[in-house]
């Protein structure tokens, strides 16, 4: 884990995504809201650490190396979940 962060692990509110990421990827991760509501991201080319149980959508998930700022924010409820973009460079 890069020094200065923390593993966090972060649900999918589309777990099908799980199966396109891969350890060492770089993501965007961002809180659902409401449909036209503007969401800036929660993190910015997060490292994820590990992608578990991709086949099955109750326990898939992402660990996600965040900052302690960025982990903060995940701690605030989700009303709609996650979802990630996949950086290009990684």
């Amino acid at each position: 884990m890069p020094a200065g962060t923390l593993g966090v692990p972060i649900r999918l509110a589309e777990p099908a995504a799980l199966r396109l990421l891969r350890p060492g990827d770089h993501v965007d991760l961002f809180r659902l809201t409401e449909a036209g509501q503007d969401s800036p991201p929660v993190a910015k080319a997060a490292l994820v650490l590990d992608v578990t149980g991709a086949d099955d959508p109750a326990t898939g998930g992402l660990l996600l190396a965040l900052t302690p700022s960025e982990a903060e924010r995940t701690m605030t409820a989700a009303e709609h979940g996650y979802a990630v973009q996949i950086r290009p460079d990684g």
